[in-house]
């Protein structure tokens, strides 16, 4: 589940902090010089979604930097999402100079759409994913992302669950992960 706090006090989960991730990518493109940053979202119902685009926000906040709703694009979560995100941004009369996307696949779109509009990776855009899945790694430039230990995740999940089915006592009720800030080749000085 996504957030910081779990449902109640008593049902036992797995979080993911995704609004501190989103907070240290955001800022990471701030240290790197970017005001205009870009944010295309995954779909609005998902709870992931919200948590990024706050912690997103409140980095820009903390940094005194305008949040530009015009720089904020509705999207899912997919490659196409993140191919039609990009073109709008970089189509609009204010470009962006870094994108986050919501998550990797996005990010993936973003970087393919960017590159067939002669934008270049990361001398003029730099772009930005989130959950280190393999298409962090399959593109070039490989993406910077927030590394969410989803082996790890699910291991603990079904451990809870199956805990939970047998009746077993259960040591924590709530386990929290935030994800780690990976910095690779598609983000650079600004």
């Amino acid at each position: 589940m996504s957030g910081d706090k779990q449902p109640d006090e008593l049902t036992p989960c797995i979080m993911v902090n995704d609004y501190e991730a989103s907070v240290s990518i955001t800022q990471h493109l701030i240290d790197l010089g970017h005001k205009d940053i870009a944010f295309i979202t995954g779909e609005s119902e998902h709870k992931s979604t919200i948590e990024r685009l706050k912690g997103y926000k409140q980095a820009l906040s903390d940094n005194n930097i305008a949040i530009d709703e015009q720089l904020i694009i509705q999207g899912a979560y997919s490659f196409e999402s993140g191919v039609n995100g990009a073109k709008q941004l970089l189509t609009s009369t204010r470009k962006p100079s870094a994108i986050f996307s919501c998550n990797d696949e996005i990010a993936a779109g973003a970087l393919f759409a960017s590159r067939l509009m002669g934008v270049a990776i990361p001398e003029e855009l730099s772009i930005t994913g989130f959950e280190n899945s393999p298409f962090s790694r399959q593109t070039w430039p490989r993406l910077t992302t927030a590394d969410q230990p989803t082996q790890k995740i699910a291991e603990n999940a079904a451990n809870l669950l199956i805990a939970t089915y047998r009746k077993q006592p259960i040591n924590h009720i709530t386990t929290q992960y935030t994800p780690q800030l990976v910095v690779r080749d598609s983000t650079g000085q600004h």
